[in-house]
């Protein structure tokens, strides 16, 4: 089996030596402490533990270990006759088997929810009911496998684990953090500005739980620079809002931001010239095609397949390249005179004999090319029909490497998925919230409510970024900033487009001071440089 197979079915990223040296520290200050490490792996903790044990004064200590890949156990057995390690399904074993511990310690299998399935899935949904915790079925692998972890934790003990950036950002986390707060008394969450795992797209944290058995009576976030900074606890802890937990309202990028910065970020909220976006906005996805690139189609694409105008709509796949707050004709054009996929092929339930033969040929090249098995064209009928087509008042990014934009939809064009569609609840607003889009605040709005991919990417959920706020420009002011904002971006300038906002919408309209926008800016900023990790 090639390791790149291997890791995806066991979700095996071995940890390095100095990130699980940092927990094993942390965990274990007893030399009699029974110490287990759940998910094995290459052993990395079980030796780390049994050399942190010698050092405490433990003569010949046993540590305890389990992991699903005999491989694993077979190195893991063979690196110390004092190891204890299971080969099995963790969710399979009961603490009653092996026992409590006073430390659990390690790295989690990340298996994504489309490859944990099966009877694996089952075990682990049924682990975390059996504690209290109901998941959804799309959970990922690592939220029962800490819930299931902690079981084996001895009242008074500890869990110190690796956990990724999903702990901060996905619904079913909420379900986690609420029940590790209801059973250890000191929680902790460590995040790093300089990667963990530099060679994984996903980012991590750390969890430090300790006082097995009471409730959560501290419950903070670490930011650290890097791991090193750790080991000298270079940072100011922030405890945290528990209320966040409850409500599903926890964002770790709030806790890395300067009191001050955090404390303006709130009092705007309650400004009568600020809105969250779903005051004034729908966000909902676009069209879904199963395969865009056989469903867009070219202009010199159309004339060689003849396909009439009525089974073209104009489409806009991507505004990779786009600058300006608007998509508008001329822009349109312009992609199509450099040959991009602009056009949405909307076939509708036509019976295939009905085409023309140029079409009925292109469909069989895409059933021969397996486009019709594909999930999302099997379910439908007939598979070439694209359903769900909308026309929305604009575009906004969802996956960004710099910040999200929102871009008026002036050509009535349609968009796939790639985009987020948004449908204004005001019209006569629309103009407002687009040109005030680009201010320092609703840039770090972006940052705080949206979340980090691995590589850096921002991703922004619909729920997201209805949440997010965002200034409105003044009424009578709005279309001049439209215009100037729009021409500044199209010349490439962003940061000019910004300040231009910036001095209309947040200092004449709300009144803030330079020094506070200013603040709003450099926080943006130095949220970006966390999320990009430079």
């Amino acid at each position: 089996m090639a390791v790149a197979t291997a890791q995806k079915i066991f979700g095996a990223f071995f940890t390095s030596e100095r990130v699980a040296t940092y927990l094993i520290r942390w965990s274990i200050k007893n030399p009699e402490a029974r110490v287990l490490d759940p998910s094995c792996g290459d052993g990395v903790f079980l030796s780390l533990a049994k050399e942190r044990l010698e050092s405490l004064g433990k003569t010949d200590p046993k540590v305890f270990g389990v992991d699903l890949d005999p491989r694993n156990v077979e190195i893991a057995k063979g690196l110390s006759p004092h190891f204890d390690v299971t080969e099995s399904d963790f969710f399979a074993i009961r603490p009653q088997s092996l026992g409590q511990f006073d430390a659990v310690v390690g790295n989690p299998p990340f298996i994504r929810y489309q490859t944990f399935s099966g009877s694996a899935r089952i075990r682990a949904l049924q682990s975390a009911q059996r504690a209290g915790v109901l998941l959804p079925q799309l959970t990922s692998s690592w939220a029962p496998f800490l819930i299931h972890a902690s079981e084996f934790v001895k009242p008074g003990g500890k869990l110190a684990m690796v956990v990724p950036a999903e702990l901060g950002h996905a619904r079913y986390s909420r379900e986690v953090l609420r029940y590790l707060a209801k059973s250890f008394r000191r929680i902790r969450i460590c995040v790093f500005k300089q990667k963990l795992f530099p060679t994984l797209s996903e980012d991590t944290y750390l969890l430090l739980a300790e006082g097995r058995g009471d409730s959560c009576s501290w419950f903070s976030i670490c930011p650290f620079e890097t791991i090193d900074d750790a080991f000298h606890d270079r940072t100011v802890e922030r405890p945290i809002d528990y209320s966040s937990i409850e409500t599903g309202r926890l964002r770790i990028s709030h806790y890395l931001l300067s009191t001050r910065a955090l404390q303006l970020y709130q009092s705007l909220q309650e400004s009568n010239h600020v809105l969250r976006f779903g005051e004034a906005a729908d966000v909902g996805i676009g069209y879904v095609t199963g395969a865009n690139d056989f469903f867009h189609l070219s202009e010199r694409e159309i004339t060689d397949l003849r396909v009439p105008k009525k089974f073209l709509l104009r489409a806009v796949v991507s505004l990779a390249a786009h600058r300006g707050v608007a998509v508008e004709d001329r822009d349109w054009l312009e992609w199509k005179r450099e040959s991009k996929k602009v056009y949405l092929l909307r076939l509708g339930p036509i019976r295939e004999s009905h085409l023309l033969k140029t079409l009925r040929d292109y469909i069989a090249l895409g059933r021969k090319s397996g486009i019709a098995n594909r999930f999302k064209c099997r379910v439908r009928e007939p598979w070439y029909s694209v359903p769900h087509i909308r026309v929305a008042d604009a575009f906004l990014t969802y996956m960004s490497g710099g910040g999200p934009r929102l871009v008026y939809n002036r050509g009535k064009f349609v968009a796939p998925n790639t985009l987020h569609l948004v449908r204004f609840l005001e019209p006569p607003k629309a103009g407002q919230v687009v040109s005030a889009w680009y201010s320092s605040l609703t840039r770090l709005s972006t940052e705080m409510e949206g979340h980090a991919l691995g590589g850096g990417m921002l991703k922004l959920e619909p729920s997201e970024a209805e949440n997010l706020i965002t200034p409105i420009a003044p009424r009578d002011r709005w279309r001049k900033l439209l215009g100037s904002v729009d021409k500044t971006l199209r010349d490439g300038c962003s940061e000019e487009a910004r300040e231009i906002t910036d001095a209309l919408v947040l200092r004449q309209g709300i009144g803030l001071s330079a020094t506070e926008c200013v603040l709003l800016a450099e926080s943006a900023s130095q949220l970006e440089k966390w999320r990009m990790h430079k």
